[in-house]
């Protein structure tokens, strides 16, 4: 295995990591999990070969560990949510404790209905699609920052 293969496999455990069920809230910090993935692989990739990568290599390495990342922790949150841990429905019913009796019934049961529609495969096959297109953008924005913060030895 190629030292690139297993930065990007280590990047995209802890994007995982980062982007499952409750611990998944990081992210909404402007994807705070993706870029903190990225970044562990860019590290790891620079810390082990004792050299400095351009931005744009980074930015692939983080790319890739983005993706692979976004890809498991959808499969794991399919599994979360199959087995009843919902960090989603943590959301809705905090908003509907706190403001439920303040909002229109309607807009209620439109947040409950969405709640709903988030179990349908295919609802949750395309916000997975959606979420890894985003993982991907953070994901080289993180490896690009790593190249540029994680310089060690020579340039490649």
């Amino acid at each position: 295995m190629s030292d690139k293969t297993q930065s990007i496999l280590i990047g995209g455990a802890v994007v995982a990591v980062l982007s499952t069920s409750y611990i998944g809230f990081i992210n909404c910090l402007c994807c705070a999990g993706v870029i903190i993935g990225a970044m562990t692989a860019v590290w790891h990739y620079t810390n082990t070969n004792s050299l400095t990568i351009p931005a744009g290599e980074g930015a692939v390495i983080g790319l890739l560990a983005a993706l692979m990342g976004a890809v498991l922790a959808m499969l794991v949150n399919y599994i979360l949510i199959s087995l009843g841990i919902r960090s989603d429905q943590v959301i809705v019913e905090f908003i509907l404790n706190r403001f439920g009796d303040q909002m229109p019934i309607e807009q209620v049961e439109a947040m409950e209905d969405q709640l709903d529609a988030s179990l349908n495969f295919g609802s949750y096959l395309t916000n997975g699609l959606i979420g890894m297109v985003v993982s991907t953008i953070f994901g080289a924005i993180g490896g690009a920052i790593g190249a540029s913060v994680f310089k060690k030895g020579e340039d490649e």
